[in-house]
């Protein structure tokens, strides 16, 4: 006769399968439990550990259909984050629509319970990561509904040159428009943008207080990442490991990004988000995972 496992028995399954899981280089994207759960964890959104270590309980997911915004790539079904993260994603969205302005292109924020995708990010792990397409559609701005075809296959327009390593003539007012309004938001800790567009905002808004958050990295030459500071109420969340120096970063230290040191920094960081490997996560996500 067939009998259910004992409860302890679930336990002990849970904790075996997280404690092997969370050994680098034993899950793929295929294997990955996060990203087989469905349905975010219960109670108040919480962000435990960190953007590439981590997890999220009580996730509440980006609405699809929303006002103000167009949800891209909905199949990957990564519309979940901190409620703080979603409250401003609508926020901007809803002044947007009520200024008449292009809708926000949203992509990737997180999975229901957050943790490591296994593919595409290293990072989006505890809820308070999202992408948005620098791409300001004027011509959607009388639509309402999108099809999923649409939303699946429309690609992002570059904004940079990567062979002169310049922006293109596609990044412009709106763009910076649209950036600002993120940067100034107080809970934003940081946006991270493709080193070409930090330099290019460093040439004509070298003296505003809101180019300190825009952060020079690797990709991001089509849609720039915005990440969120840690609610108070977070006890075990940690925003990043790397804080923001002081001043605009509009210096020499930019300068590096384009010496044959970061060619190779950039092709490294390439490989890792092609071959990514399951982190060592917070024990606190593992009542996360087995809820």
């Amino acid at each position: 006769m067939f009998r259910l496992p004992s409860c302890r028995l679930l336990s002990w399954i849970a904790y075996a399968t997280f404690a092997l899981l969370s050994v680098p280089g034993r899950a793929s994207a295929t294997n990955n439990p996060w990203s087989q759960i469905k349905t975010p964890a219960s109670g108040q959104s919480e962000s435990i550990g960190g953007p590439s270590a981590g997890c999220l309980r009580g996730a509440r997911a980006l609405s699809d259909p929303g006002t103000g915004y167009v949800l891209m790539r909905p199949k990957r079904g990564r519309n979940y984050g901190h409620s703080t993260l979603i409250d401003l994603l609508q926020q901007i969205a809803s002044e947007l629509r009520a200024n008449r302005e292009a809708p926000l292109l949203i992509g990737d924020l997180g999975m229901p319970r957050g943790g490591p995708t296994l593919s595409a990010h290293n990072s989006h792990q505890t809820g308070l990561d999202a992408d948005i397409w620098y791409f300001r559609p004027k011509k959607w701005l009388k639509k309402t509904r999108f099809s999923i075809s649409e939303r699946e296959k429309l690609s992002a327009p570059m904004m940079v040159d990567k062979r002169k390593l310049v922006v293109s003539r596609a990044f412009g007012d709106a763009q910076k428009k649209l950036l600002r309004r993120f940067a100034e938001n107080e809970q934003v800790d940081r946006i991270l943008v493709h080193f070409t567009i930090k330099r290019e905002l460093c040439q004509h808004h070298a003296n505003e207080p809101w180019i300190r958050k825009i952060r020079p990295w690797f990709g991001h030459d089509h849609h720039f990442h915005v990440r969120m500071k840690c609610s108070e109420k977070d006890v075990q969340c940690k925003t990043t490991t790397d804080p923001i120096p002081e001043g605009n970063s509009c210096d020499a230290t930019l300068d590096w990004w384009w010496s044959a040191e970061a060619r190779a920094k950039e092709n490294e960081n390439l490989g890792r988000q092609q071959n990514p490997i399951m982190p060592e996560l917070p024990q606190a996500c593992l009542q996360v995972l087995s809820m």
